[in-house]
């Protein structure tokens, strides 16, 4: 399919905007705290945005699509367990991490464990940024250009993932925040006028249940279900979001920057409101190329189908821009995150004394140093079926115990730094070991006492392996020496009961607690009516 002059006038006002408004964001940048947490001044709007379209990428749009193709509107469930994954950042963490002002998440740990823990952690968030969020983006991103418009595809991933790298060099945080802002915009827009189009196409809401098996409606699946276990998804995928949203830097590092604890949460809350339309907007797609198109060979290609066949002209200009900016949307975020880790984490480690400037460069090294290894490996990913189920897999397998350190080590004082090590060894070690072994045969699998039905869902294996990890978490911290008191001030859960934390008196339709009721009380309502 060829794009019109609408279409591409469209996308040029849109590329025109976004470079623009990133580029002059660097222009303000004269601190270190200016450049990596945008002179710690955001209001909730553009958090909430800005967390959101770090969220979301491509592989969203095409990921989500393609598993709602195969597994039904379940798979939006991923989206829906988000806005309980954000009441951890909400409550727990996010006073802390105010509380210490840090730039950084393993700055926390350091703060809580010591700078082992920090260096370890945050050099795992570097390689796991560009094999499972860049790479990911950029190839989700090749694969919907290439069959849609027919573009190359590795020009595709050089391009774009240059172009988002120059604005989010330049502006730091502060580009990325604001040009979030008009991204989320556009590809909500985008996401709606698919979806509606689709709609229409298979006869609305009621012609396309006529069209499809019940089953594909169902928001919940049985414990033995090999993919979407309610098990699973109600505990497992809980703290690998809870992971996601309180303690990976991409997405955390836009509360940091927030003018005070109260805009922050309120931030938090917003993202948490524009997950929940995510199951109708960008997984619901799935089914309705399902209902469409039943024979596709793969099924990550429904969403460039329902593009190539349904928008019409000026509508798929929009399509391209939408997806373009969750792509650099997401790309920007990790770009940006990426450089604070490295900087903060790593060159100050040996340069601690370095100027402001010198950070700033730094960071801007780092930025294009990532954005190549991440096109260099994107068309490794190609090899995979469904990317959404891939990025699943090393999310719940890494991510899982992960989520543990953080809340043992906040909710419990004994957990020490030898205990969080072997943890994190052991994890390191028996993942990807269990990951490998999922891939084999069943009759060639390692482990044959885990080839029962309630232990072959690959989400409840990852929990046994994150049980194991927790359990060498805690022996090992009850045989080594409790933590020095210093580590546990500002880091642990008797801090929140304090109240010296200077923030401004807010009006009720202000307080963060009335929002986060209503949209945690609404999901789960619209949760149990699709059941």
């Amino acid at each position: 399919m060829h794009l019109t002059h609408w279409d591409w006038l469209i996308i040029a006002v849109y590329a025109v905007v976004i470079v623009t408004i990133g580029l002059r964001a660097g222009r303000k940048q004269h601190t270190s705290e200016d450049y990596f947490l945008a002179g710690r001044k955001l209001r909730w709007p553009f958090i909430g945005a800005s967390i959101y379209a770090a969220n979301i990428s491509t592989e969203h749009f095409v990921g989500l699509a393609g598993s709602a193709y195969v597994l039904g509107l379940a798979i939006g469930a991923y989206e829906w367990i988000a806005v309980f994954c954000l009441v951890p950042l909400i409550l727990i963490f996010l006073p802390l991490y105010i509380r210490t002002r840090i730039y950084t998440v393993p700055e926390f740990l350091e703060k809580r464990f010591s700078p082992s823990v920090r260096l370890l952690f945050s050099g795992f968030m570097l390689a796991m940024s560009v094999v499972a969020k860049i790479a990911i983006s950029l190839w989700a991103a090749a694969l919907v250009f290439s069959t849609v418009l027919g573009w190359d595809r590795l020009t595709v991933i050089w391009v774009v993932g240059f172009v988002t790298a120059v604005y989010t060099m330049k502006g730091g945080l502060g580009a990325v925040v604001y040009t979030d802002a008009i991204q989320t915009i556009v590809l909500l827009a985008a996401a709606v006028a698919l979806t509606t189009i689709g709609l229409h196409h298979v006869g609305g809401f009621g012609g396309l249940q006529a069209k499809l098996d019940p089953s594909m409606f169902s928001m919940v699946r049985p414990a033995t279900d090999p993919d979407l276990p309610w098990p699973g998804i109600f505990i497992g995928v809980f703290f690998v979001g809870s992971f996601y949203f309180s303690m990976d830097q991409v997405l955390v590092q836009r509360v940091f920057a927030a003018k005070n604890l109260n805009e922050g949460r309120l931030g938090a809350v917003f993202c948490a409101f524009l997950k929940t339309l995510n199951p109708l907007l960008i997984v619901l797609p799935g089914l309705i190329a399902k209902a469409l198109y039943p024979d596709l060979e793969r099924a990550d290609d429904a969403y460039p189908m329902l593009l190539k066949n349904l928008m019409p002209v000026g509508l798929l200009g929009l399509t391209i821009a939408g997806l373009t900016a969750a792509l650099m949307g997401h790309l920007s975020a990790t770009y940006n995150s990426i450089a604070t880790l490295f900087t903060r984490d790593f060159y100050l480690k040996f340069r601690p004394d370095a100027t402001h400037e010198r950070q700033i460069l730094v960071g801007r090294i780092a930025v294009l140093a990532v954005f190549t290894l991440g096109a260099v490996w994107a068309p490794i990913i190609g090899g995979y079926k469904s990317l959404f189920i891939y990025l699943q897999n090393v999310s719940a397998y890494l991510m899982m115990p992960f989520a543990f350190i953080f809340f043992f080590g906040v909710f419990w004082k004994r957990i020490n730094a030898q205990g969080v090590l072997a943890c994190m060894l052991v994890s390191f070690i028996l993942c990807p070991v269990m990951m490998y072994n999922n891939q084999l045969k069943p009759e060639d699998q390692w482990f044959q006492f885990l080839n029962t039905p309630l232990l072959t869902p690959w989400l409840h294996r990852a929990m046994i392996v994150t049980v194991v990890c927790v359990v060498l978490l805690v022996v090992v911290s009850l045989l080594t020496p409790r933590p020095a008191p210093a580590k546990l001030v500002n880091t642990t859960l008797h801090c929140l009961w304090e109240e010296d934390l200077d923030q401004p008196a807010v009006r009720w339709f202000k307080d963060y607690r009335l929002w986060l009721s209503l949209v945690c009380g609404s999901t789960a309502l619209m949760w149990y009516w699709m059941r």
